[in-house]
């Protein structure tokens, strides 16, 4: 019975879903579906052990009070600290990517060799999701990018709680998709930690870790921690590619090139690379806990880390008559196919060397307010900068002229919460909520490009921006009876920005000023759960969303994005809307077991896109330019299933999947974009992961899906596995670990074990393998 009510599930969300009668009337698959995915876990045995499951796992961030998945509003996965350690993740990233249901994150695992780059990240489809570390948002003041979230060392996390769907009428701006809340350890002992990871081939790399965590009885506790990573990075990862640019031989016919095609289809060859990136990074972070009685504590932290990637020489794999071609060189063909004039340029990395410093600061309250009253109060501020280079016309490979852009940029995240029982059947919260993000971009020009802090002779052109978000929040949580309660909430946001953007040097110079001007947004929720049994949830909520633009897309000035694009800033993007619904069941099982599935359906209203038009400009290479804007409207609906069984005493597997289907419905842009899939959303993620612990050893192999997905607007990029795109791919990795004693352990992984190749932009790492010791005493 089960496998059958799971294929019809399968044959109606996993069709094409848009056809006209479905859009108009969405409720007509809302109760097939529903009844399908009960039924099929009710037929795992409802009733079967109830006395041995589980009642679920502690959550705080799904309706931010405490209490168990079962009685969540939302199918909340928790990803604990046993799981990242025994799949052993580097980053946030390698935890969550395709093993939560529905959440894709590009650029954000510990094989990655941008160490300095911000995730591009996607839940349930848009791009909309508020981020947090205790609670505390990590976008940034520039673009809303999440690097902070690279900056976030494992072994410091408890857990992580992924929220899906829409959460602004708690969580305010960017909680459209969901909400991801990183939450860090409490010392519950006095404990001294020595961690070192060796890496080898592609993931080259050392990391090593120390650590002084302490509690005490007077209920002070401290953790004191630093460490420090290098990668070598790998020369393939970013290959230089050459579009032909027609048939017949040159004068200079070379040999030593890969046929290949750009993402669009055009012929192109592989013809060298532009060199590794070695990176390195270092942190230091303190905690501060002060426990006044078993339900009130303080807290507070501070942590700074600096990264810094560099650069190495280019690899010319051309060659003629045997030797290397001298660059540059003229009518250039290969295999009867003509590339053209050859330029050195064309090797280069020519964004490094860049830096990335961050510090943040943490404080806050969690506790009772007299008898009656819970209270939470959270502040943090983040303080960040970076920058990037370029090269200028006259430049040679080390040297020559240049320029530097500087971003720095600071938020100011907090919230006042209370909670009291009002009545036996309702539990009401309420609070206040600050966010503030600044801007302040320059770029310089240099008379060294690689020199970027020591050769700036003049500010080309600057740009600073203010977005700041004030907003009241309300909940009632209404116990109806002993099986049914009831989730009814809302936040009112007010969003102001002002910003300026002027520009030195080039056409047009000026001061272009952007007066201040405010944007308000209702988001109400409505959410039911019923505890059919003591073990099975059914849980359904209907919600909107809300999301601010950045700074960046206000008012940076004009910025280069790779070879051919040209961000221009948009200072009148409004913020988008979304509104949304969904149904969920989770079945809770022995052993700390359970089974979840969801159907979900959002539509999205002045949603921030790129508007895509010819460059008529005088730029050498740029043939496109990129205009934030109000698209219009999209539609997204998808189904999750996910769950986790122990097998035998000794082993436990775990599986997801998820079908995200997405759609622009109205392009108000003028690009052509009605009819395109949402860029950066898989349209199928999967994951199944054995977990095996026999005496002092364990194992964990898992593996991962990530499907279809488009990285350009128009959805141009139709071949995929190439450069410069996305590829369809499974990866495998195998971790296994000896514990000696409870003091000693010592573990081996292979990443990608099949030696897949495959691209998010660049090419990812093949097969490569690590060692770690970890000691505690």
């Amino acid at each position: 019975m089960t496998a059958y009510y799971l294929s019809k599930v399968f044959n109606i969300l996993l069709e094409e879903p848009h056809r006209k009668n479905d859009r108009q009337r969405p409720w007509r698959l809302l109760f097939p579906n529903a009844i399908a995915v009960a039924l099929a876990l009710i037929g795992t045995g409802v009733h079967a052990e109830e006395k041995e499951s589980s009642l679920g796992t502690v959550v705080v961030s799904a309706s931010r009070i405490e209490q168990n998945t079962l009685e969540a509003p939302a199918n909340v996965s928790v990803v604990n600290r046993d799981t990242i350690e025994a799949t052993g993740a580097v980053r946030v990233g390698d935890a969550l990517t395709a093993k939560v249901p529905s959440l894709y994150m590009r650029g954000s695992l510990g094989t990655s060799t941008r160490i300095n780059g911000g995730p591009i990240l996607s839940l349930r489809g848009p791009g909309g999701v508020r981020v947090m570390l205790d609670g505390i948002s990590l976008s940034d003041g520039n673009a809303g990018s999440l690097s902070s979230l690279m900056n976030i060392n494992v072994s410091e996390i408890d857990r992580i709680e992924v929220v899906p769907g829409a959460s602004s009428a708690l969580y305010g701006s960017e909680a459209v998709g969901g909400v991801i809340n990183v939450l860090t350890k409490m010392p519950t002992k006095e404990e001294y930690r020595l961690r070192y990871l060796r890496g080898f081939n592609d993931a080259e790399r050392n990391i090593a870790e120390a650590s002084y965590r302490n509690r005490w009885e007077n209920g002070l506790a401290v953790i004191l921690a630093a460490g420090y990573e290098d990668m070598a990075g790998f020369a393939a990862n970013n290959p230089v590619i050459l579009q032909v640019t027609g048939a017949g031989n040159g004068r200079n016919a070379v040999q030593g090139g890969k046929r290949t095609t750009t993402t669009t289809g055009r012929p192109a060859y592989e013809v060298g690379d532009r060199g590794a990136t070695p990176s390195h990074a270092a942190y230091v972070n303190a905690k501060l806990y002060y426990a006044l009685d078993a339900k009130s504590r303080f807290f507070a932290s501070f942590a700074h880390r600096k990264s810094y990637v560099g650069f190495n020489d280019f690899h010319n794999y051309l060659t003629r008559n045997g030797q290397p071609l001298n660059l540059p060189a003229n009518n250039v063909s290969i295999n009867g196919d003509r590339l053209g004039t050859v330029r050195p340029t064309s090797f280069w990395d020519t964004s490094n060397p860049n830096l990335r410093k961050e510090s943040r600061y943490i404080v806050g309250y969690d506790g009772k307010l007299g008898e009656k009253y819970d209270l939470k109060v959270n502040l943090g501020y983040f303080d960040r900068d970076n920058y990037y280079v370029a090269s200028d016309t006259g430049a040679s490979f080390r040297h020559g002229p240049g320029r530097v852009t500087t971003t720095p940029n600071t938020t100011l995240d907090g919230s006042v919460q209370l909670g009291t029982a009002i009545s036996e059947k309702h539990y009401l919260i309420g609070g206040y909520a600050l966010t503030r993000g600044t801007l302040d971009r320059k770029v310089y020009q240099l008379s060294r490009w690689r020199d970027p802090e020591g050769s700036r002779t003049r500010v080309n052109e600057e740009s600073s921006g203010t977005s700041t978000n004030h907003a009241l929040f309300l909940q009632d949580q209404f116990f109806l009876n002993d099986a049914l309660t009831l989730y009814l909430g809302g936040r009112y946001d007010r969003w102001t920005t002002h910003g300026v953007a002027k520009k030195y040097v080039g056409s047009p110079t000026g001061v272009f000023d952007s007066p201040a001007r405010t944007h308000s947004a209702f988001s109400p929720k409505f959410a039911a759960v019923y505890r059919w049994t003591d073990t099975l949830t059914v849980r359904g909520s209907v919600g909107s969303g809300f999301n601010a633009p950045s700074n960046y897309n206000l008012y940076a000035t004009p910025n280069q994005s790779g070879q051919f694009r040209l961000i221009v800033a948009n200072p009148n993007v409004k913020p988008e809307r979304s509104l949304s619904w969904d149904l969920g069941i989770e079945k809770a099982l022995p052993n700390e077991g359970f089974l979840k599935a969801a159907y979900y359906e959002q539509r999205m209203k002045d949603m921030i896109y790129n508007k895509i038009s010819p460059y008529t400009g005088t730029h050498p290479t740029i043939t496109t330019l990129v205009t934030p804007t109000n698209t219009g409207e999209a539609y997204v609906r998808g189904l999750e299933l996910s769950g986790e069984i122990p097998l035998t005493k000794w082993l436990r597997a775990s599986a997801s999947y998820s079908r995200t289907d997405t759609r622009i419905t109205k392009d108000e842009s003028g690009s052509g974009l009605e009819g395109k899939k949402l860029r950066y959303v898989p349209r199928d993620l999967a994951s199944f992961a054995l977990d095996a612990k026999w005496q002092n050893w364990r194992a964990n192999l898992s593996t991962t899906y990530t499907g279809l997905q488009f990285s350009n607007e128009d959805n141009s990029d139709v071949v995929k596995n190439v450069y410069g795109g996305t590829s369809k791919y499974w990866l495998t990795n195998l971790r296994v670990s000896y514990a000696f004693d409870k003091y000693l352990k010592l573990s081996a992984g292979i990443n990608n074990l099949f030696d897949k190749e495959y691209y998010e932009f660049y090419r990812m790492p093949g097969r490569n393998a690590y060692v770690e010791m970890e000691a505690s005493f």
